[in-house]
């Protein structure tokens, strides 16, 4: 009965295929028992094995672009319908990026008839650019086993990626979570060269292997170590020319963290990894669910490609459903990383000036750099599940008027090698980002375009100064971010024409003793941008106001509870709810506005507003609802930060909230996170207008993200 059920829903299923257009569609299969010699026009193979699908997605692209020049349909078919290749569950392991090209070349689509590559109804098709360990594993010390790999003691394969199963395993490091540190700049004693702490660095086993990961506030670099001095406790480090950030060489970090990776005697914890160059050999402690009697036939993999998939030449009107895709690899150069986004690889998959490509319920895993970068127009990035990045999930750039969509996707787990990144990034244009769940990422959530001067970071690429096509950032559920760096928010803008408005936010704790990490971080130059019916909770700060800002405003939202970290030694920096900031005092903001907003807060620590100066300050703060419960704002000192503002006295005199209401605004229950407010609650007198977080990230989703089948 089971089995006729399922049967019947693939039947559905492609029955929708074909009547989803109006009219019949062209099918092709690929399956992992498939063969490129044969049609591709049955799902399985037949009883002969003379018949059955192809192999591989590239054979399926490929008999689509030789069998329909200029965009003609597959022969003795309809010349205009749509095209499914229908791809069976298991890994599909590439042996080259997957490459979509559009104009004369034929790989896409039209509006009307879209090419699309699918999971089968029920099952999960994997596309891999690794390659399976086949290796005789044998019992080394306890736990560990090892391998040997003929090709990497040959000097023709080095890998830094390892997944067993479809999860990323751990490469050896010292610590095993966590940092060690310098214990002041002046144990800098070179750019490339630092003096340890007694007892934290040894001569470790294949020394010029080992790799030192410096955390600067905002980014990181990777060291190669070529020699230790241990009698004067000295790192030596291959040289970096014209480093970003030199060893300890960051201002702005007070405690200069470093760990130790790809180190064999860090080798201590279940899914632990090493591998020696040097004899070929593989370590590895199997995660507790593996049954090391049966270790051959797990899915051991090591990534061989740098990028997946590549739509280029102006492909569009390509839709991707179903898929997982995984396994792409992160290199070092031979000086190790110095911080500058150039030197990272290609991202997972590639749009390069592409238009209405859809990806939809996919998962992108386990991949080195970042999982999408997209420059193009009118593409649907949707219900796509994205972790375990080397770097960021998703670079989005757009030119044109026509905008892009992101919505309902699942961004968790980044920044693995590449902390200083973003689960989405806005480098330029404007488009909509919503109803996305974003979590436990090391740095910013949402991040908008930066407008640095080319004088300060020469390294980057000349940013647009401007965004014509509006920028709308709206129910996403952003939380646990900012867990390795500083200097980052959950959302962080910069340029103009942005919406950000009814997004929950909560949790965002920067590495103590460092810059805060913001819920709301307006960034040099943002300008007319709007701040609505938000609600954020639980921060270093709830929100702040930088450099340079014009025609701001934040209305109707909730921050609650900035400077909730006490683990911040530094109590006059984040601790506050909103900090208003300029340099100095050329450097002034223009028609900042606060207003109709509820700020609440418990740390008896902690401070309502600063301002650095006073041309940073806002122009309109008026008609809140303020309310400390450990104090007084009325009467306390300290509550007010400023040049010539001490307290709130201060901070009336100088024309702010001077009608705002100062009590409690009866949420139903903070102390469990609902800030519903009660019906007499005090906000009402000023207009404020309820905030409903019933669609706000996932929630509205009846369907779970990512792939909905199985392998085969």
């Amino acid at each position: 009965m089971i089995k006729k059920i399922i049967i019947g829903i693939i039947g559905i299923s492609l029955l929708i295929i074909n009547i989803c257009y109006g009219q019949p569609a062209d099918k092709l299969y690929v399956a992992t028992n498939g063969n490129d010699s044969w049609t591709g026009k049955l799902s399985e193979p037949n009883a002969e094995k003379t018949d059955g699908p192809f192999a591989t997605l590239i054979k399926a692209k490929n008999y689509i672009f030789e069998n329909r020049p200029n965009r003609h349909a597959l022969p003795n078919t309809n010349p205009l319908r749509p095209i499914y290749v229908l791809i069976r569950g298991g890994i599909y392991y590439l042996d080259k990026p997957i490459v979509f090209r559009g104009g004369s070349y034929g790989d896409s689509g039209t509006d009307e008839y879209p090419i699309t590559y699918m999971a089968y109804p029920g099952e999960e098709p994997i596309i891999s650019g690794g390659k399976k360990i086949t290796a005789s594993w044998k019992p080394y010390k306890g736990e560990i086993l090892v391998c040997t790999i003929p090709e990497v003691k040959e000097g023709k394969l080095y890998f830094r990626q390892l997944s067993v199963n479809g999860g990323r395993q751990k490469r050896a490091r010292i610590p095993y979570d966590g940092f060690l540190e310098i214990e002041k700049r002046e144990d800098a004693v070179a750019d490339s060269a630092f003096r340890y702490k007694e007892g934290d660095f040894k001569k470790w086993h294949n020394l010029n292997d080992v790799e030192v990961v410096w955390n600067h506030s905002w980014s990181t670099t990777r060291h190669i170590v070529y020699e230790v001095d241990e009698k004067n406790r000295i790192v030596r480090c291959i040289n970096q020319p014209d480093a970003n950030y030199p060893i300890a060489g960051c201002i702005y970090v007070p405690r200069h963290r470093y760990y130790i990776e790809n180190v064999f005697e860090g080798l201590q914890h279940p899914g632990d990894w090493y591998l020696d160059r040097n004899d070929g050999k593989l370590y590895y402690w199997p995660i507790d669910n593996i049954d090391i009697n049966n270790i051959e036939n797990q899915e051991i993999i090591i990534p061989v490609l740098d990028q997946l998939v590549n739509f280029t030449h102006g492909a569009q009107n390509i839709d991707i459903i179903g898929l997982t895709f995984q396994d792409t690899r992160w290199n070092l150069s031979e000086i190790g990383y110095d911080g500058r986004s150039s030197s990272i690889g290609p991202a997972a998959i590639n749009f390069e000036y592409v238009r209405h490509i859809t990806l939809k319920d996919n998962c992108i895993r386990n991949v080195g750099a970042d999982a999408l970068n997209l420059t193009g127009f009118g593409n649907k990035i949707i219900g796509n599940k994205i972790y375990s990045t080397g770097r960021g999930g998703i670079i989005t750039k757009n030119f044109e008027e026509e905008p892009n969509t992101f919505l309902y996707n699942h961004i968790y787990n980044l920044g693995i090698v590449y902390p200083q990144c973003n689960a989405i990034s806005v480098g330029y244009g404007g488009g909509v980002i919503g109803h996305n769940l974003i979590h436990d990422i090391p740095y910013t959530g949402i991040g908008i375009g930066i407008n640095w001067p080319p004088s300060l970071t020469p390294w980057q690429p000349a940013k647009r100064e401007s965004q014509q096509q509006e920028l709308i950032i709206e129910f996403n559920e952003i939380y646990n971010i900012m867990q390795k760096l500083n200097d980052g928010a959950a959302i962080f803008t910069h340029n103009n024409n942005v919406t950000v408005r009814n997004n929950l936010i909560h949790d965002v704790f920067a590495l103590e003793d460092g810059s805060p990490g913001w819920g709301i971080y307006t960034g040099c130059n943002t300008t007319n941008a709007l701040f609505e019916n938000n609600i954020v909770y639980r921060t270093d700060e709830t929100v702040h106001i930088w450099k340079q800002n014009k025609n701001v405003t934040l209305v109707n939202n909730i921050l609650v509870d900035g400077g909730f970290n006490e683990k911040k030694s530094n109590t006059s920096y984040g601790k506050g709810q909103v900090y208003y900031q300029g340099l100095d005092e050329l450097d002034h903001h223009v028609n900042v506005i606060f207003n109709k907003n509820i700020v609440y807060y418990t740390n008896p620590n902690a401070i309502l507003f600063r301002v650095n100066n006073m041309r940073s300050a806002p122009w309109i703060s008026d008609y809140n609802v303020l309310f400390w419960t450990e104090g007084s704002i009325l009467n306390d000192s300290g509550v007010c930060k400023g040049p010539g503002i001490n307290s709130f006295k201060d901070w009336r005199e100088h024309g702010f909230d001077r009608h705002s209401i100062i009590a409690d605004p009866l949420f139903v229950n903070p102390k469990n996170d609902n800030y519903t407010l009660k019906d007499d609650s005090p906000a009402f007198k000023i207009g404020f207008e309820p905030i409903d977080l019933s669609s706000v990230g996932l929630r509205a989703r009846e369907e779970p993200v990512g792939p909905k089948g199985k392998n085969k």
